[in-house]
């Protein structure tokens, strides 16, 4: 057994001063998954409101090293989502399922070309050769950053999961611009089951999925260990913890939602800490990150995080599974 005493985005550990921040474009999604709990319905909010987050974004990018992440629901939903990216400074990144079609995706390329754009494969829904041929415009003409193409593994659909890994990672094995990971699908918080992984799946899949993003620093048999880590492989493996960790929430991250209230934590911490509407040059923003309520690891495996105290030192549950050793 090992005691995690740190993790989080490598990163963000070789340059501290780096802030992703995430915007929540709109909740609005069209394929509405059952292992996804983030979209609903919700308004189109106004384009005044969003070119206050937008000149927000760009305020705070001349305060820390910024990339923003756009995501939702479905962003390319909303109306202004290419005065969105025109209009953004820095680095972006754009989670999409594709259903957007080749005409549009050119368009965006007309208004800016250095975007990565993450984008997620729902075998349940999607039409695999047009997917198919939106990703070859994307990766073989459009001359953009980066394209990462996820899929999202449903054990309802386990061998197609596998095969269309097994497909889209053989392609362009040459181009350093094209990645291709897979995710396990879980059920959502409601409890709606989207996939139900038996262990001998998640032996098969840690091995494979190989997108070692995070680092991990951890206790075994006393001493002190640091290996890299996924984010799969901690979702997958995780337990319940008895555990505080130091949170860099608010140092490495904000989140800002749609209707344009700002975040330090999307998950655990839902006070918001200002408006986009609100005076925020003069606010200062918590640079010290927190000790979260949420007593562990929690999806945002990115944030670096580092064991603070334990709770309980004489009924602690073990931090993660044995195949992480």
């Amino acid at each position: 057994m090992i005691e995690v005493l740190e993790v989080g985005l490598k990163e963000m550990r070789n340059d501290p001063n780096l802030t992703y921040s995430y915007w929540y474009v709109t909740g609005l999604c069209n394929y509405e998954c059952h292992y996804c709990d983030i979209f609903h319905d919700e308004k189109v909010q106004d384009w005044n409101l969003k070119k206050q987050i937008v000149d927000f974004f760009n305020y705070w990018g001349t305060v820390k090293q910024q990339k923003v992440l756009l995501y939702g629901g479905e962003p390319t939903l909303d109306p202004d989502f290419p005065k969105i990216i025109e209009r953004l400074n820095d680095y972006v990144r754009v989670f999409t399922n594709l259903y957007r079609g080749v005409e549009y995706w050119k368009d965006i390329i007309s208004i800016r070309r250095d975007l990565t754009i993450s984008i997620s494969y729902h075998i349940h829904k999607v039409n695999h050769e047009q997917f198919l041929k939106k990703v070859e415009y994307l990766v073989e003409e459009s001359g953009v950053n980066m394209i990462r193409v996820k899929i999202m593994g449903d054990s309802r659909y386990r061998q197609e999961s596998i095969d269309k890994y097994n497909f889209f990672k053989g392609l362009w094995k040459n181009e350093s611009r094209y990645e291709c990971y897979i995710d396990l699908v879980f059920p959502n918080s409601e409890g709606n089951t989207g996939a139900e992984w038996v262990e001998d799946d998640v032996d098969w899949f840690l091995p494979i999925q190989g997108y070692q993003t995070l680092y991990l620093k951890y206790r075994e048999n006393g001493k002190i260990k640091e290996r890299e880590t996924s984010w799969n492989e901690m979702r997958a493996t995780m337990l319940e913890y008895n555990h505080y960790y130091h949170c860099m929430a608010g140092v490495n991250t904000l989140f800002v939602n749609s209707d344009g209230n700002v975040y330090l934590c999307k998950s655990h911490n839902t006070t918001p800490l200002f408006s986009v509407q609100d005076d925020y040059k003069s606010l200062q923003i918590p640079q010290k990150g927190m000790i979260c309520s949420y007593m562990g690891f929690c999806c945002e495996t990115e944030i670096p995080k580092i064991l603070v105290c334990k709770r309980r030192i004489t009924n602690e549950t073990k931090n993660i599974r044995s195949v992480l050793t």
